[in-house]
């Protein structure tokens, strides 16, 4: 079930399981008819209630129109017990998906998000969940399962590790550049920074944090807290304290760079 760029979504990724693809119902024959061609797979149908047979249906519609198209699947004449409904790509509410899981079907929500040869599967062990590892296999992926309630944990965790660290990022480059370094070299030694620090952290959890065993030096911090510049030495001022009363390590250096914030 489709609309949209179907073939951009995880549905288009699909390798040999393309020919296990049945009915593709879409808002009309027309753009069913699209849809498969341009997956090169299945066969369009002009109702939803042809997909009746099929054991798992994969569905994917952009945004705007993510809720009318699965309304329309919705009142389908389909009997959902036992069958997996995979959202790929895709939004819907909870209250959509509980109504799914009412009428007898296990529900999952497959994307990607950002790090490579992973897919997010949002469902609960079941059903559902295996056809997404099944699909996740097939696209040489590996499926990571995380509850029906966490959209918004998860996304937050995304964006902290990618659009809201970026700006920090370039503050870092910017300080090597006013250090002396050529722009191109900055990029390079920022980056490299922050992927060594990443790979600690995969390799060793918290205690790969700089001070989880020795303490700062508090003076060498003001010092390069104030090096900084004011805009700068406050934001380092900040993580730096977050870092302390994060791990409650070292407490009396956090009091020290209390007082001098």
């Amino acid at each position: 079930m489709g609309a949209g760029a179907v073939n951009r979504s995880l549905i288009g990724k699909l390798h040999s399981r393309r020919r296990d693809l049945g009915p593709v119902s879409a808002v009309s024959y027309r753009v069913a008819s699209r849809i498969a061609n341009t997956l090169r797979a299945g066969y369009p149908v002009r109702s939803a209630d042809e997909l009746n047979g099929a054991r798992a249906i994969l569905l994917h519609a952009p945004q705007e129109s993510s809720e009318s198209i699965l309304n329309l699947l919705e009142t389908a004449a389909i009997d959902w017990t036992g069958k997996a409904l995979i959202l790929c790509d895709c939004y819907a509410s909870l209250e959509t998906r509980r109504r799914f899981t009412e009428k007898g079907a296990g529900v999952a929500v497959a994307r990607v998000f950002g790090v490579p040869a992973r897919v997010i599967a949002e469902a609960d062990a079941g059903a559902a969940l295996r056809v997404v590892h099944r699909l996740a296999r097939d696209m040489g992926l590996k499926a990571v399962r995380i509850s029906p309630d966490s959209t918004d944990r998860f996304a937050a965790a995304v964006t902290l590790g990618t659009a809201a660290i970026t700006p920090l990022v370039d503050r870092a480059a910017a300080l090597l550049r006013a250090a002396g370094v050529r722009d191109i070299e900055a990029a390079r030694m920022v980056s490299a920074l922050f992927e060594q620090t990443a790979r600690d952290y995969a390799h060793a959890g918290k205690q790969s944090w700089a001070w989880y065993a020795r303490k700062p030096d508090a003076q060498r911090l003001e010092a390069q807290i104030s090096g900084a510049g004011p805009e700068a030495g406050r934001i380092l001022r900040e993580l730096v304290l977050f870092g302390l009363e994060s791990f409650q390590k070292h407490l009396e250096v956090l009091t020290v760079l209390k007082r001098g914030d």
